[in-house]
């Protein structure tokens, strides 16, 4: 009951409040508003007649986390049922501002004519997914949140081109330029380069780190043979908008490997700044400047550009206590599926909010609590059972952690309880834990 007004709990507290779920969709400027059929339009000042079409709602608005899974699921999807008797929605979809309805704003209210507008709920705020006409007379909307970059393989989005590299080598071309946050080495480990460098400028005996500007490039191997400093230099051109970290060779370096251990982005974006390592900060960076945002050269994307819910997102729950993330991506995938590594990596959670942003959650193990709220227990999940469930059972966890571009994981950890006397191991993989080796 945290997030209601005192007028809206006042009206929540009466014996028979007169309370309903309206829905506001602004398509091109202009806003509809449409409420229940059967109940009574609802006139406030500044926001007009709420015109009874919703048929029914389909789905339903999640506002947690599950405490089995890590990561952000995106099924948080609506589906609202309209009435349209009257043809009005039809002229809307079919209108001057057809090609604005998919992706138009959508907010569902708890609300009463007894409360101001300002002082009504917002239960969901995205967008309109898609929309159909399953009978005469008759329009469903699917709603869902601001995810599209989320569900699509949007990370990374810098490529290496022909027309950016005209001398890279084929099998370079159409790669995409990697993205890297934290130190990935192998030093102390394998030493022979955790991060593969692709050659892009064969005239300039040119090999790409990543796409930005990496903080350092600690040491650059040679066939697993580190090369000393003298036969080469760590550029940062500007090609056609976009800055890279690039390694220029003094000669040609033939069919060799190039690998290299590397520092990834800092806090400023040229170098200045601290490394950014904490994991609650990598997974904000990378929704706003890579994942929604399509960052290129100068100071970093404004947090506005991605929906986050950027106190949550603030927390130095890892950093107070250490904990340092590396994360390295190099081949097309799912902004989702990236970000969900990441969190996967440390345990932590993230959920749509009302507000329709991307909230932060961790896991405190040592209070058993989160940081922020949303969470759903258990019970909410999957009922109460008065049965051992013993597909559930866990005997032994084994970690596979500090993973090299390069080389594959490197760690394990295995946990094991060896008073249950059954078989039924588990398996953790960390990848965007800590690639390196003190």
């Amino acid at each position: 009951m945290g997030r209601l007004s005192a007028a809206m709990r006042a009206e929540l507290q009466q014996q028979a409040p007169d309370v309903a779920f309206l829905l506001a969709i602004t398509i091109a400027g202009t806003t509809y508003r449409w409420g229940a059929v059967g109940e009574p339009g609802r006139i406030h000042a500044g926001t007009g007649l709420y015109e009874p079409r919703v048929v029914s709602w389909g789905g339903s608005i999640e506002r947690g986390v599950s405490p089995t899974e890590s990561g952000l699921d995106l099924s948080n999807d609506v589906d609202v049922l309209l009435n349209d008797h009257d043809q009005a929605i039809t002229t809307i979809l079919e209108g001057a501002a057809r090609n604005s309805v998919r992706g138009a704003t959508a907010v569902i209210y708890l609300a009463s004519r007894n409360v101001g507008p300002g002082d009504w709920l917002t239960l969901y705020s995205g967008r309109i997914e898609t929309y159909s006409q399953p009978s005469p007379l008759l329009w469903s909307f699917r709603l869902a949140p601001h995810d599209q970059p989320l569900r699509r393989e949007s990370v990374p989005k810098p490529k290496i081109l022909v027309s950016d590299w005209p001398t890279a080598a084929l099998a370079a071309r159409d790669l995409p330029a990697p993205i890297l946050y934290g130190r990935v080495s192998s030093s102390n480990g394998t030493n022979d380069g955790a991060v593969a460098c692709h050659y892009v400028d064969s005239v300039g005996f040119r090999y790409l780190v990543c796409a930005g500007r990496a903080k350092a490039v600690e040491t650059v191997y040679k066939d697993g043979v580190s090369v000393a400093a003298a036969n080469y230099a760590i550029t940062y051109p500007v090609v056609n908008g976009r800055l890279y970290t690039v390694i220029d060779f003094t000669a040609t370096q033939g069919t060799s490997t190039i690998t290299c251990d590397a520092q990834g982005y800092d806090s400023v974006g040229d170098g200045s700044g601290t490394l950014i390592t904490d994991p609650a900060a990598i997974a904000k960076h990378l929704l706003v400047n890579w994942i929604y945002g399509d960052w290129q050269n100068g100071a970093w994307l404004s947090d506005s550009t991605a929906p986050v819910d950027v106190t949550s997102f603030g927390s130095t729950f890892f950093s107070t206590r250490g904990y340092e993330a590396s994360v390295y991506v190099a081949t097309k995938r799912r902004g989702v599926d990236v970000l969900n590594d990441l969190l996967k990596s440390f345990e932590a959670k993230a959920c749509w909010t009302a507000a329709g942003t991307i909230t932060l959650k961790v896991e405190d193990f040592t209070s058993w609590s989160y940081v922020s709220d949303l969470v759903l227990r258990e019970d909410e999940i999957s009922g109460w059972g008065l049965t051992y469930a013993v597909a559930q059972l866990v005997d032994k966890i084994e970690l596979q952690y500090a993973l090299l571009p390069t080389g594959g994981y490197t760690r394990r950890l295995t946990v094991s309880d060896l008073g249950t006397g059954e078989q039924a191991p588990e398996g953790i993989d960390a990848p965007f834990s800590p690639a390196f080796f003190l």
